[in-house]
């Protein structure tokens, strides 16, 4: 019996303040919000897969409304890919709405629930609709047959959008709950809606993490820029609490929107002010010229000079029409192709990766399951096959089980089988580093206020984020964020 792979969660998060205070950054350049009105922010994360490989899950979010007075919080549509979400939280935008209290429903819309998946069991998955059988051993593209692709939740307690504080929804997608056996969607069963304050110290924390993409346009008059990739653009503002990370010297003499330029590729955590403006938190340089597209994926099988991956993340949306995310390509290198790995999380995280290696030309560095980074000769590509100017290893995600060990160096049992058909049943997480390195972030969810990185709790499942390293055979994350379930 095939196994429900997938549990997400959707933050939608509601953001106001008093309408004096909102000034319209992040709604509009220079512009103030209409009167009577307060501004919406929506984000999204997901908690883990268990049992099974689902290498990418997309969905696109059509709509949210408050259904008492009709009011859109979210309209168009933003496709969202959930895997990179374990750990993370995305974007979704901002909006307008006028304060007040809501009684009623919300009504949540989505369209084209699509996994790509590696059937790791001994026989063809049969997948409903018009996908073909997906054979054993195989990497196969879903295209989910869906009874109800919305939900309608009754609002308990009443929601309140007040012009002083601001508020929250979380929608909890339970995939376990929404998918059949044969990977049919139906909504309405895996969706449930609790409410929550942005402001508070729990979860889930209000910022969305390591965005990549590349500036296509900046306004120094009001600290602004847009960053772009292949599932949107996002309108950010730069101010004192910014940082730059990682820029070449002499790019900019003073840390401020003048460091930012059309074109460079930069990796961008995003918090949130009480208004509704969305702030470019950390701004990580990844590449000055955008010319080469860079692409993020999760390796699946690795050979000579080659590797395939499963494609997450695109800086450019003009490559998703010729490889679009979800879908296996392979990349090929020269055996002298340069490579690094990201030591500087966008979360401001320095990581200590003393006794870790990563070179891209040694076969024993690549390991399936690590993401990686990489930047696309555009002459020598073509379609589904990549030729990597550069690899550079970034933080993967991963789900499973704290099994064994001290909360600073635990072993993890992951929950894909895409670690245990490739012979690794354990990784080991390190979650404390050397003099000069960040504090490794540790959260919690569904366990009230998060727990200290040594608080850590045999047992409890953990999804992890950061540089995944073969290390001589013992497979090691060295942890940016650890967040136990």
């Amino acid at each position: 019996m095939f196994r429900n792979p997938l549990n997400c969660t959707i933050v939608l998060l509601l953001s106001c303040a008093a309408l004096a205070g909102c000034g319209g950054r992040g709604i509009g350049v220079g512009g103030t919000p209409p009167p009577g009105t307060a501004p919406v922010v929506l984000t999204m994360t997901d908690t883990p897969p268990t049992n099974v490989s689902i290498l990418s899950a997309e969905v696109t979010l059509t709509g949210v409304t408050l259904n008492s007075a009709n009011i859109p919080v979210f309209s168009g549509s933003r496709t969202l890919e959930l895997t990179r979400l374990q750990t993370d939280i995305a974007y979704i935008g901002t909006t307008l709405i006028p304060p007040g209290t809501y009684n009623g429903t919300i009504t949540v819309t989505f369209s084209n629930p699509t996994l790509t998946i590696e059937n790791d069991t001994l026989n063809s998955l049969v997948t409903g609709g018009s996908n073909p059988p997906c054979a054993a051993g195989a990497i196969c593209t879903i295209h989910s047959v869906a009874t109800n692709l919305s939900t309608t939740i009754t609002l308990s307690p009443l929601f309140t959008v007040s012009a002083t504080s601001g508020a929250g929804l979380l929608v909890d997608v339970n995939l376990n709950n929404l998918l059949s056996a044969t990977l049919g969607a139906d909504f309405i069963n895996g969706v449930t809606v609790s409410q929550f304050t942005p402001t508070s110290s729990g979860t889930p924390p209000l910022e969305a993490e390591d965005v990549v993409g590349h500036v296509v346009s900046t306004d120094a008059t009001h600290s602004k820029f847009s960053l772009q990739n292949a599932v949107g653009t996002d309108s950010l503002t730069v101010d004192n609490t910014t940082a730059f990370l990682n820029f070449p010297t002499g790019t900019c003499t003073t840390f401020s929107i003048a460091c930012v330029q059309v074109n460079q590729i930069l990796s961008v955590d995003i918090s949130f002010r009480a208004d509704g403006t969305a702030v470019a938190r950390n701004v990580l340089f990844e590449d000055a010229d955008s010319t080469d597209f860079e692409v993020e994926g999760i390796i699946t099988s690795t050979g000579s000079l080659t590797f395939k991956m499963v494609t997450l993340a695109e800086s450019d949306p003009a490559l998703s029409v010729s490889l679009p995310i979800g879908s296996l390509t392979t990349v090929t290198f020269t055996g002298s192709t340069p490579s690094n790995v990201d030591f500087t999380h966008a979360d401001g995280t320095p990581i200590d990766t003393t006794g870790f290696l990563f070179n891209v030309n040694v076969p024993a560095d690549l390991i399936v399951g690590q993401q990686v980074q990489v930047r696309r000769n555009t002459t020598q590509s073509s379609g589904a096959s990549i030729a990597a100017d550069r690899v550079r290893l970034r933080s993967s995600r991963v789900s499973g089980t704290y099994s064994t060990g001290p909360s600073s160096l635990f072993n993890l049992s992951p929950k894909s089988s895409l670690f245990t058909a490739h012979a690794i049943p354990q990784i080991v997480v390190q979650v404390s580093f050397g003099s000069g390195s960040g504090p490794t972030i540790c959260t919690g969810i569904g366990i009230g206020n998060p727990p200290s990185c040594s608080s850590l709790t045999a047992t409890f499942g953990e999804s992890v984020r950061g540089p995944l390293f073969a290390n001589g055979g013992t497979p090691t994350i060295a942890a940016s964020k650890v967040i136990q379930h």
